[in-house]
């Protein structure tokens, strides 16, 4: 795995208990509930940033598996260029 990607994962992990953190929280003391009324449109954003953070995986994951088929088929064609080539010297060597 990447830099990139480890960084990541570790923002997306934190959100993720902040998020466990959070409920657990509410579900301690349920009065703080009737205060955060008023807050609901911010946790929309904070919802729709944890969105974010899935698509972006996703996308990078796509990415990642396409270039991966793409190494996987230049391999492929160079592994069958070699055995071309000692297929062809072992035919000029029995000759």
């Amino acid at each position: 795995m990447n830099k990139r990607r480890l960084i990541f994962l570790s923002v997306f992990g934190a959100y993720h208990l902040v998020a466990l953190g959070f409920t657990v929280y509410m579900d301690l003391d349920q009065s703080i509930l009737f205060k955060l009324l008023d807050k609901i449109s911010d946790f929309k954003w904070v919802a729709l940033f944890g969105l974010a953070l899935l698509v972006i995986e996703a996308l990078w994951t796509w990415r990642d598996s396409k270039q991966a088929e793409k190494d996987r088929e230049a391999m492929r064609h160079e592994n069958n260029t070699l055995k071309a080539k000692v297929y062809d010297l072992t035919e000029a060597a029995k000759k």
